[in-house]
């Protein structure tokens, strides 16, 4: 009731539901990369109003303490946000009862070999048998990359396609979709990468609860991509052939694929130097996400309403997301305003994560949203930071 103290002219733009970015990765096996508050604000500039933190190899590892950590270090976001909270055998039946009391959101890591995150598939099984809701998977087989990484351990630098080969995201997806099959549980692969992976599901698709999720990089980039730039590009699972990278975009039309996320991670140029085998896994992305899909829409590879579907309602209704992805009464309201036809060159001065560079610099991208509401209010003007006080809510992942 009441009136409204702020009109928003919206003739001639679109208005969708604000991004939620499914896998931001604010850690790697070593340090913090960067912190909440610059994350977040690149998310807003570029749409994101909601990020959900995605473990990384052997941690963060499920623990009350760590818990406790996170939510204190996100009182920084500006943005809403989430956590998936890496589940091994060794905290197992700990993390059960957290799952179980509605304390957090599982992701297992199938490629990680050793350590505190190691999570076996009877230990997957256990895990799919004894706590409700999704579990997020990281769907690389930890033998497979073992073999191969000991196979090509004395070259330097080898091509990270072949240390984390195809095979391993292929043996991992026909292990997940038998224990689906079992079980009955939800399961919702990221990152997946190539092209078999989606002729193994592809029969499947709406007969089993297994959702997907690319990530941007594999849909942009492909190997030929980081044999030019090395070590910058270097992501798990690794970017692949151009024959798979088409097939993604084939399948993300015919609505074979659920999501597409960022895939973030800040780490710098100076980070990624130096040996092939001492370098961190990541690639930032988060503030150009809808710029990338927004230029898909352009050049007529992709629909504005699957555009909206992948990037805000999809994982609002995977997730269990209470109060997002959709424009409707009793809702949050984070928006965003946008235009169509505008392309712009990406320079390094838009670029405000930490990593202070993209791969997608210099490419003709659509511009940022003209409007991002978080939670009402306006947050960001055309990538411009208009209003940095507020803070966002966090939401629980179902």
């Amino acid at each position: 009731p009441g009136r409204a103290k702020q009109k928003i002219s919206a003739i001639g733009k679109f208005v969708m539901p604000g991004i939620i970015d499914s896998s931001v990765r604010l850690r790697t096996p070593g340090d913090g990369l960067e912190d909440w508050e610059t994350v977040s604000r690149a998310a807003m500039s570029g749409g994101v109003t909601t990020i959900l933190d995605r473990p990384v190899g052997s941690k963060p590892v499920f623990s009350k303490r760590e818990l406790v950590a996170r939510r204190r270090a996100a009182k920084d976001s500006r943005v809403n946000f989430g956590f998936w909270v890496s589940v091994g055998d060794k905290n197992l039946e700990q993390a059960i009862e957290a799952i179980q009391a509605g304390a957090i959101a599982p992701f297992a890591d199938l490629s990680v070999p050793d350590g505190p995150a190691h999570i076996t598939m009877a230990g997957l099984k256990r895990l799919f048998e004894a706590a409700p809701g999704i579990v997020g998977i990281q769907a690389e087989s930890a033998d497979a990359v073992a073999e191969a990484s000991a196979r090509l351990a004395d070259e330097e630098p080898p091509a990270h396609n072949d240390v984390r080969p195809p095979l391993a995201s292929e043996q991992a997806v026909k292990a997940i979709v038998e224990l689906v099959r079992a079980t009955g549980r939800r399961a919702h692969i990221c990152s997946l990468s190539t092209a078999t992976e989606l002729t193994l599901l592809d029969p499947i698709k709406g007969d089993l609860p297994i959702s997907t999720e690319i990530s941007q990089h594999h849909l942009f980039l492909n190997a030929e991509s980081q044999a030019k730039l090395g070590n910058r590009l270097k992501i798990n699972p690794p970017l692949r052939d151009e024959k798979d990278r088409r097939a993604l975009w084939t399948g993300l039309k015919r609505n074979r694929i659920d999501v597409v996320s960022s895939g973030h991670a800040g780490l710098t140029s100076k980070e990624n130097g130096g040996s092939y085998w001492d370098a961190p896994e990541g690639i930032p992305g988060i503030e150009t996400t809808f710029m990338l899909l927004m230029s898909a829409v352009h050049h007529g590879r992709l629909g504005l309403e699957r555009m909206v579907e992948i990037l805000a309602e999809n994982p609002a209704r995977l997730f269990a997301l209470k109060g997002k992805g959709r424009i409707a009464k009793g809702y949050d309201a984070d928006l965003l305003l946008f235009t169509e036809g505008e392309l712009k060159r990406f320079e390094k001065t838009s670029v405000l994560t930490r990593a202070r560079w993209s791969p997608y610099m210099g490419r003709e991208l659509a511009t940022k949203p003209e409007l991002v509401l978080v939670n009402g209010r306006i947050v960001s003007r055309r990538g411009e930071i208009v209003d940095d006080t507020g803070r966002g809510n966090e939401v629980s992942v179902g």
